[in-house]
C-alpha cells in the first residue's frame, strides 16, 4: 500500500496535538500548489472583474487555508466545540431543538460553503443527531487510493459524533423517505452537482444562474417535512460561528432562498465556495436584463 505522507501520516498526527494548535497551524497554509493559486486568481478576476489583485490573492490563499482547515476537522470532529478545539457559536439552534422535540423529521439543508459539516456537529453535540445523503463519492474513478481512505476516515469520525448514516443516493432513497417520516433528521446538500444529474431548476448567481438539482424539493414534498438552512462561518481558524435559519413552507421557495443566501455569502467571502472547480459546468450566463437584476 502506497502511503500518501500529506493525507496519511502528517494531517491525521497534526490533529493529534494539544489545544487548538492543529487549527492554527492549518490556518497558515501558504498553498505550495503555486499553479492552484495562480488558476483561482484567474479564477476570481473572470468572475469578480472589480477586484483587486491584492483581493485576488488574498482569496485564493484563503481557499487553501479553508481546505487544509477542514481537513484537519475531518480527522478531529470530536473536538470541535470542545475544550481545547475550535469554539463554535450557534445561533438558531432552537429552530431545530422545537422540531426534534416534537419528533418532527426535517431537512437540514447545507451548501458547499466554509467549513460546512461543523453546523451537524454543532447540533449533534446538543443532543440532536443527523443523517447525511450524498452523492456516492467513494465510487467516484477520480479518487485515488489515499483520498478513499481519508474519506472513509472521514465519514467514521463524522458518524461517530452525528449518531446517523452516511447513505448515499446510489443506496436507494425508500430509507431517506421512511425514516424522514418517522421523525429523523436528514443533512442534504443544495449545490451538490454531477453532469448525470437530470433534473434541474435554474437559480439566479452571480451574473447568471446555477443549474440545481430538484431533489430536496421533491423529496421534502414527498414526505412533508419542513426544511432548515445551516451556514458556516470561520472568523479565526479556531473559531467558528454557525446559523440555522428557518425557511419558507414551500420547498421550490425554501431552496430558493438557500441559494440567495449562498450568493450574498459567496460575494461577501469568494474565497469559502468549494465549487470554484465546478464553475463552468454549474453556471450560465444570462441574458443582460437578468444580469442587472442579480448583482
Amino acid at each position: 500500500m502506497s502511503i500518501d505522507y500529506s493525507l496519511d501520516l502528517a494531517i491525521p498526527c497534526m490533529a493529534r496535538l494539544p489545544t487548538a494548535l492543529p487549527w492554527r497551524l492549518a490556518g497558515r497554509a501558504q498553498g505550495r500548489d503555486k499553479a492552484l493559486l495562480i488558476w483561482l486568481q484567474n479564477r476570481f478576476t473572470d468572475i469578480f472583474p472589480q477586484s483587486t489583485p491584492a483581493e485576488k490573492t488574498r482569496w485564493a490563499q484563503q481557499h487553501v487555508r479553508m481546505l487544509a482547515l477542514e481537513r484537519v476537522d475531518a480527522m478531529a470532529f470530536h473536538r470541535l466545540g470542545r475544550s481545547g478545539g475550535p469554539a463554535i457559536a450557534i445561533r438558531g439552534a432552537e429552530h431545530a431543538r422545537s422540531l426534534a422535540q416534537a419528533g418532527q423529521g426535517f431537512i437540514l439543508v447545507l451548501n458547499h460553503f466554509d467549513r460546512l459539516l461543523t453546523a451537524p456537529i454543532a447540533l449533534a453535540q446538543q443532543g440532536i443527531y443527523s443523517n447525511v445523503l450524498t452523492m456516492p463519492v467513494l465510487t467516484n474513478p477520480e479518487l485515488d487510493t489515499a483520498h478513499r481512505r481519508f474519506l472513509l476516515r472521514k465519514i467514521r469520525n463524522y458518524t461517530e459524533i452525528t449518531g446517523g448514516r452516511w447513505h448515499t443516493t446510489g443506496d436507494g432513497m425508500r430509507t431517506v423517505h421512511e425514516s424522514l417520516r418517522a421523525g429523523q433528521v436528514w443533512v442534504i446538500l443544495a449545490d451538490a452537482w454531477h453532469s448525470e444529474f437530470a433534473r434541474l431548476r435554474k437559480h439566479r448567481f452571480l451574473g447568471g444562474y446555477l443549474q440545481l438539482p430538484t431533489g430536496i424539493e421533491r423529496l421534502a414534498r414527498s414526505t412533508g417535512v419542513p426544511l432548515l438552512h445551516a451556514a458556516t462561518y470561520t472568523h479565526r481558524p479556531d473559531q467558528l460561528e454557525v446559523v440555522i435559519e428557518t425557511l419558507p413552507v414551500d420547498p421550490e421557495q425554501a431552496i430558493d432562498q438557500v441559494i440567495q443566501k449562498l450568493h450574498r455569502d459567496v460575494q461577501a467571502r469568494p474565497w469559502a465556495w468549494w465549487h470554484w472547480g465546478l464553475w463552468d459546468q454549474m453556471w450560465h450566463p444570462a441574458p443582460e436584463e437578468v444580469n442587472r437584476d442579480a448583482h
